[in-house]
């Protein structure tokens, strides 16, 4: 349990696959069922039955509700068995589903894993670079499985500086390794900003291999949320942000060896523009699953499960984010896995909550 920090917003899905039918995912190791109810309102049970402790996600979801393959039980959003179509119909006081809150706001479906009551909207990730209609060939909705650690993810992400390495020849070139980062914090978000005045543009600009001036700045929102700034201008010229070079970068633990990978991009791809969102999507994925990714595995495989810290790693100027970063997960797991007070019920610890 002193993995994660619980009481914080997660990304559990897209909205667009939360549909008809109940999606199973484990996430930060318990698993959820994910289902819409009669209103067409996103719900998450934990996927477990309280008669048998069948998966709910074997059942099927009817009239808004989930019911088990198994002996039938109806259950609804709040986890509360509302049916048991056997015998008497009588429904035991145990016969309940752990819920979790749930909130859906620019297409994603946001979950609260610890104690509801402290579950706030407010602190959700601000995700409000995603246009609200992004066009029929919208690059968002993508989601990788990872087999590693979810803070080795964020590492890679908040040192940008790997990019000029891993990623040569495709997202960086040589030009941009002298350029340095700059780490502020504002409202909790922390910034790595990396300005790169008179370098090449790299394959991805419309300036492509031409000099310009480019910046890569990441942002990173509690616990798991970044959200990525991009542009080249010609040299000199002012660094207008674009809203369509804003990425989303959203990562989830499925365990504490696995991770579940959520990006896309913030333009807007109408019937004509196919194209060029498939090029972008291309080139996005292609660097994950080809360099970003099985690097990140690789460098789990390493670690074999070891804690960062006990390694005694060499920590370099790039790494200033990246720290900073895991401070303040680890500042928020520590406040979120205090013992609880004496008279407390074990049982309502975040993370501890049986169905």
């Amino acid at each position: 349990m002193m993995r994660y920090a619980w009481n914080a917003w997660y990304m559990a899905a897209w909205s667009a696959e939360v549909g008809g039918t109940m999606l199973a995912r484990r996430l930060l190791d318990i698993p959820i069922v994910l289902f819409r109810d009669e209103h067409g309102e996103a719900a998450a049970l934990q996927d477990r039955c309280p008669h048998r402790f069948a998966p709910l996600h074997l059942g099927r979801v009817t009239n808004g509700t989930v019911q088990c393959a198994y002996h039938g039980l109806h259950f609804d959003r709040t986890g509360a068995c509302v049916l048991n179509p056997s015998g008497d119909g009588h429904v035991p006081a145990q016969a309940r589903v752990r819920a979790f809150p749930i909130e859906e706001r620019h297409h994603i479906v946001w979950i609260w894993m610890g104690d509801p009551a402290l579950a706030d909207p407010s602190l959700i990730p601000n995700f409000s670079c995603i246009p609200e209609q992004p066009g029929e060939n919208a690059n968002i909705g993508n989601v990788l499985h990872v087999q590693a650690n979810y803070l080795l993810e964020i590492d890679n992400l908040m040192d940008l500086s790997h990019v000029n390495y891993l990623h040569f020849g495709t997202l960086g070139n040589e030009s941009m390794r002298a350029c340095k980062v700059k780490v502020s914090e504002q409202d909790g978000a922390i910034r790595a900003d990396l300005w790169m005045p008179s370098t090449i543009a790299p394959t991805y600009s419309p300036i492509a291999g031409q000099t310009c001036d480019q910046w890569t700045n990441m942002v990173w929102m509690a616990p798991t949320s970044m959200r990525l700034e991009y542009g080249s201008v010609a040299p000199g010229a002012e660094p207008v942000q674009r809203g369509e070079d804003i990425a989303v970068h959203i990562v989830t633990p499925e365990t504490w060896r696995t991770t579940h990978y959520f990006y896309g991009t913030c333009g807007v791809f109408g019937p004509d523009d196919k194209a060029m969102a498939d090029l972008i999507r291309g080139a996005q994925t292609s660097a994950f699953v080809t360099e970003d990714n099985p690097m990140i595995e690789a460098v789990d495989a390493a670690m074999d499960g070891a804690d960062l810290w006990s390694l005694r790693p060499a920590i370099l100027p790039g790494d200033v984010a990246a720290v900073r970063v895991r401070r303040e997960i680890e500042r928020m797991i520590r406040r979120d896995n205090m013992p609880p007070a004496p008279e407390s019920d074990a049982a309502a610890t975040p993370g501890l909550q049986l169905a």
